[in-house]
């Protein structure tokens, strides 16, 4: 991506409805010393920016003729109509560590999927790492052509960083990132009546009816003997 060149804002606030209707997007630039710098950016850029940028994309910056290196932090999206609201660029500094988030990216076909022995489930879609800008790298590969079988599992500690790549937590060493699991079998198990259970079933129909007779003609008898 070619050089963004952003210019300073001035609104701030509830105001920056401004800003959007003019056509542009409210952002901030945040550094590590805890400055922040208000720009807006062009409403087509930010849906550019929204599409094609991930977490490690380093993205070059040139705010009122001073050049600077960012990368998206985040977009406030509205869930109704999916416009931009704001987005958050952080200020990245080349000669010192920085924390990235960096996605995961299956590749390949597992033998245990494709033998319907299993699905692939992916169980961790990203992990924190530490590095320099200069050894960043946009995503980490992860080959799935050896889960043969269920209960298989690829883990953080059956991979290794590239160099000058470390993880940020200690316990992300077991983190599981991939795993193949076992098929589910559905049993449809249907009711069987027996013959003899429905034999009873009419028997006992047939006595109620019995008994229904039965009561209609003591009725009768009854109101004879009234009306004589």
């Amino acid at each position: 991506m070619e050089k963004i060149k952003l210019q300073k804002r001035k609104i701030t606030g509830k105001k920056t409805k401004q800003i959007r209707e003019q056509g542009n997007v409210p952002a901030v630039i945040y550094n590590s010393k805890g400055e922040s710098t208000n720009v807006a950016v062009d409403k087509s850029l930010a849906i550019q920016l929204y599409r094609e940028t991930t977490p490690t994309t380093i993205l070059d910056l040139e705010i009122n003729g001073k050049d600077s290196k960012a990368i998206v932090k985040e977009f406030d999206v509205n869930p109704r109509d999916n416009q931009i609201l704001h987005i958050s660029f952080f200020e990245i500094d080349p000669k010192s560590q920085m924390d990235f988030t960096l996605p995961f990216t299956l590749e390949g076909v597992s033998p245990a999927v494709k033998n319907n022995l299993g699905i692939l489930v992916q169980v961790s879609n990203s992990i924190q790492v530490r590095c320099n800008v200069e050894d960043l790298i946009p995503e980490i590969v992860i080959d799935v052509t050896g889960l043969e079988h269920p209960g298989q599992t690829i883990s953080m500690e059956d991979l290794s960083l590239p160099d000058g790549l470390e993880l940020v937590h200690e316990e992300d060493k077991t983190l599981p990132v991939a795993t193949i699991t076992q098929l589910q079998k559905v049993e449809v198990i249907e009711e069987e009546v027996s013959e003899e259970e429905e034999g009873e079933e009419g028997e006992i129909d047939g006595e109620e009816g019995s008994e229904e007779g039965d009561s209609e003609e003591e009725t009768e008898e009854a109101t004879e003997s009234t009306e004589e």
